[in-house]
């Protein structure tokens, strides 16, 4: 490590502890709910229960069915919904990364700019 990492290793543990901790995935979770583009958050939730609803539903009628071509359309429908459940899913978690990134990078400027 060069001497600037170990400066701002030693920054971060000062402030917060060890700077690898996870435990406050989420309550970040749960903030992005509140501010900016917080509309298309809790949208990707609704829409992720949504389809998680819609797959349940087309599972329990595909097993049910005993007509070929329902089969399919019910198998086909639930392989969509699954697609679209997961989509918002990783939606979310990559906005969840930007936001968590974004902090850090403004925390390290402000501690690059303290520490000159």
């Amino acid at each position: 490590m060069t001497d600037i990492d170990t400066q701002i290793d030693q920054a971060f543990r000062q402030l917060d502890g060890d700077p690898i901790d996870q435990t406050g995935y989420y309550k970040e979770a749960f903030e992005s709910f509140k501010g900016p583009g917080s509309v298309l958050r809790i949208g990707a939730i609704i829409g992720a229960i949504f389809f998680s609803a819609g797959l349940i539903i087309c599972l329990f009628k595909m097993f049910g069915t005993n007509d070929l071509a329902e089969l399919i359309r019910l198998g086909v429908f639930a392989l969509l919904f699954g697609q679209a459940q997961i989509a918002l899913k990783l939606w979310f978690n990559m906005q969840l990364n930007r936001r968590a990134i974004t902090s850090e990078v403004r925390r390290l400027g402000l501690l690059m700019d303290t520490s000159r």
